[in-house]
């Protein structure tokens, strides 16, 4: 007998327990979730349409590691979750120790060649910067960390052969900076100020002022915590006005420099500060217009984005209301960007009373954009903390298995 009822005897058996019983319908309601055919499931996860098909009919067990972990990572899931099994593995970062580790290698191969000369990879293992920017816009830490370690490892390899040409000191630049904004997302902070320093040292040789400015950006980004990160900023400021007004792109990063700068100045309960900084950058956004496929994605939406996050530093996102018209953050392509706005937006609504529902609606939304963005942002596990806090929530079944998602026990 192969089946009853339309589902797999080994399925309704187990093997060894009864995982098998359920493992097809959760595949399918985790694929659904995910906005995903069959098809593309199966191209990401390299099987066949078929053999999916036959997994979610209950009809081909799911018995190989191998292919249960491929299937979770094609989902963005752990093991665990597409099994029901806590003991098959647990959410938390998206980026394990092991790809951690192989990324302080790839910073140490570039920023200390003596060190790193002995392990480097050949240039021909360099990862484009295109490569690098799509996966960091989709928020896929557990392919871009691996790719930013190939990537660092790379360019130490040309940097040792002593090729300082224009092109390899751009990509030198950009590397550097996604891996700074990477490792900030990630909680690594202690890999940051490496490669900030590697990216201003390209720069100025460089010496031109869009990645002067994406250069100290990212050593903003690396330093952002640290009292007196703020000089940084205005220096950037200060360094790049001259240049706004002929290159949108250096622009752009003059514009990114006062949002940054106005969300330190939040943090401090400085209110006016933050608003001057605001305005300038939306007045530059009025200049350049929206710049979707730049490295920041500048523009009047983003700006609105930050308005948001400003709000909820200062403590004031209870105040927030209906967007502005022409306000629409889905325009954006990048889901990194998107999926901050909507955990942003939680954190607001919950500075307020009584939105609790609308709050808990933005972070599925976000996790529906970007699941890995949730995983990784300390903003999202604060707004998860705040709910599950409160009564009623703290028992709501869809909220704890995001919690868990997440990293939160």
């Amino acid at each position: 007998m192969e089946s009853v009822g339309g589902v797999g005897w080994r399925c309704l058996l187990g093997v060894g327990d009864q995982r098998m019983e359920h493992v097809g319908a959760r595949l399918r309601r985790w694929r659904l979730r995910r906005g995903l055919s069959q098809r593309v499931l199966a191209d990401l996860a390299g099987f066949s349409q078929g053999y999916v098909a036959q997994i979610e009919n209950g009809v081909a067990p799911l018995e190989r590691r191998s292919a249960r972990e491929a299937l979770a990572r094609a989902l963005q899931i752990s093991v665990g979750e597409l099994t029901g099994r806590a003991d098959d593995g647990a959410s938390g970062s998206p980026a394990g120790p092991a790809a951690i580790a192989e990324l302080r290698d790839g910073i140490v191969a570039l920023a200390v060649p003596a060190v790193g000369g002995g392990h480097g990879t050949s240039s021909s293992g360099e990862v484009g910067t295109d490569v690098l920017d799509s996966l960091y816009a989709a928020c896929r830490y557990d392919l871009l960390v691996p790719a930013l370690a190939r990537a660092l490892k790379g360019l130490a390899a040309r940097s040792r052969a002593a090729d300082v040409r224009p092109a390899h000191l751009r990509n030198v630049v950009e590397v550097c900076a996604t891996t700074v904004a990477t490792c900030v997302q990630l909680g690594h902070p202690d890999l940051t100020l490496a490669p900030a320093g590697v990216a201003t040292r390209a720069a100025e040789d460089l010496g031109e002022p869009a990645y002067l400015g994406l250069a100290n950006y990212t050593r903003i980004r690396a330093v952002g915590a640290v009292a007196g990160a703020e000089l940084v900023v205005d220096e950037g400021i200060e360094r790049l006005s001259p240049h706004v007004g002929p290159d949108p792109v250096t622009a752009a990063i003059y514009g990114m420099h006062h949002l940054i700068r106005a969300e330190m100045a939040a943090r401090a309960g400085l209110a006016g500060v933050a608003a001057a900084h605001l305005d300038e950058a939306a007045a530059v956004a009025a200049h350049t217009g929206e710049r979707p496929d730049d490295w920041f994605s500048f523009g009047p939406t983003n700006v609105g984005m930050w308005r948001l996050a400003v709000l909820v530093a200062l403590g004031d996102g209870g105040a927030v209301g209906t967007p502005a018209p022409g306000f629409h953050p889905e325009a954006l392509p990048s889901a990194q960007r998107r999926a901050t706005y909507f955990i942003d937006l939680s954190r607001a609504l919950l500075q307020g009373r009584g939105r609790e529902d609308a709050a808990a609606a933005a972070l599925y939304r976000a996790e529906t954009i970007a699941p890995q963005q949730v995983c990784a942002s300390d903003g999202a596990r604060e707004a998860l903390r705040t709910l599950l806090s409160r009564p009623r929530y703290g028992r709501d079944g869809r909220l704890r298995g995001l919690a868990a998602r997440a990293g939160i026990r």
